[in-house]
């Protein structure tokens, strides 16, 4: 099968012929359909993933065969999903709670065990989620991050009544705006220093959006929410950013941290105090986010697929990559292997 590799010369990728993977007992074997870059694939070749790692966590797919240990009759040759991609032991407290990247034997997709970014793929068949006829085209790979952002907004307690505002409108601050749409919310306010991205917001619902260079960020969203935003997801992984948040929140106002920052970051801590604020961080998903994700794309309360900016090949990814490398500008680009 044709996949992408990281190379020694990292964060390089390399278009290859691999074998193609045998599921093994309680796996599915995928044909991916698609799979989307995320921001922290740029992260895991630049600095985590190993020379000859295989990519890409946000896999849908088609159900090619199943390993011993899956019923067969449970999931069909040809069969439309997508994959939480996590693998653990499947017997443990944290695994029996859904809560499988808590397992001691935690294994991600896409950095631990070959990803998305081939034409084959073999995940546990216990976290695949089956997508509705009505699921399809470029939404398959969007239920990942969009299951990211659920829990995040689970973890912020979001309501219709609430006043939000995102920070940074790359492909998880876009869904963002995404799902505080859907879930009713009057006023989504986003700051994003890129055009593209900010006219993205645009077309998802926000209400308002915001150049941070041209302004204090603050003072906009403060009368852009009408007195001050009630929740802030904080989705660009910045420094000083989670500080901006907590500045900028309401009294008893919510900050939920989703965007992954890999540097040291200071705050001031009298910003909470003052306001008591709740901060919370979110990463990951249950099986319940992928669920009520999917359920909204069904029903259509979940619009998302303005987001994608960007579909390619195989053949195109290696540079694509290097290009989002230099210069992240762009919605979500899906790779179609």
């Amino acid at each position: 099968m044709r996949a992408v590799v990281l190379t020694e010369d990292r964060p390089r990728l390399e278009l290859t012929d691999l074998p193609i993977p045998e599921p093994g007992p309680g796996e599915a074997l995928l044909r991916v359909t698609g799979c989307g870059i995320c921001g922290s694939d740029l992260h895991l070749a630049s600095q985590l993933a190993a020379p000859g790692a295989v990519l890409g966590h946000e896999i849908a797919g088609e159900v090619a065969g199943v390993g011993a240990e899956v019923d067969p009759g449970r999931w069909r040759r040809g069969q439309a999903v997508v994959a939480r991609p996590f693998s653990g032991c499947g017997r443990c407290a944290s695994c029996s709670g859904g809560r499988a990247d808590h397992c001691a034997q935690f294994q991600l997709i896409g950095l631990e065990r070959a990803g998305g970014f081939a034409e084959f793929v073999t995940v546990r068949a216990d976290e695949l989620f089956a997508l509705p006829a009505s699921v399809g085209g470029d939404e398959g790979p969007l239920v990942e991050p969009l299951a990211v952002v659920r829990r995040a907004m689970r973890r912020g307690g979001v309501t219709s009544s609430d006043r939000v505002a995102v920070l940074g409108a790359g492909p998880i601050g876009l869904a963002a705006v995404a799902w505080a749409v859907a879930m009713g919310v009057q006023a989504v306010v986003v700051s994003e220093p890129s055009p593209l991205r900010r006219e993205l917001a645009a077309r998802l619902g926000a209400t308002t959006t915001l150049d941070p260079g041209e302004g204090p960020v603050a003072a906009g969203v403060f009368e852009a929410t009408g007195g001050g935003p009630t929740v802030v997801l904080e989705c660009s992984g910045r420094p000083g950013l989670i500080e901006q948040a907590m500045e900028m929140t309401v009294v008893d106002g919510r900050v939920v941290v989703v965007g992954i920052c890999l540097h040291d970051d200071t705050i001031f801590p009298f910003w909470g105090l003052s306001k008591e604020l709740d901060i919370r961080f979110s990463i990951y998903y249950g099986r319940e986010d992928f669920t009520d994700t999917i359920d909204a794309l069904q029903g259509h309360r979940l619009e998302a697929v303005p987001m994608v900016t960007e579909t390619i090949g195989l053949e195109k990814l290696p540079d694509r990559f290097a290009r989002l490398e230099r210069d992240p500008d762009a919605g979500k680009v899906i790779v179609r292997p």
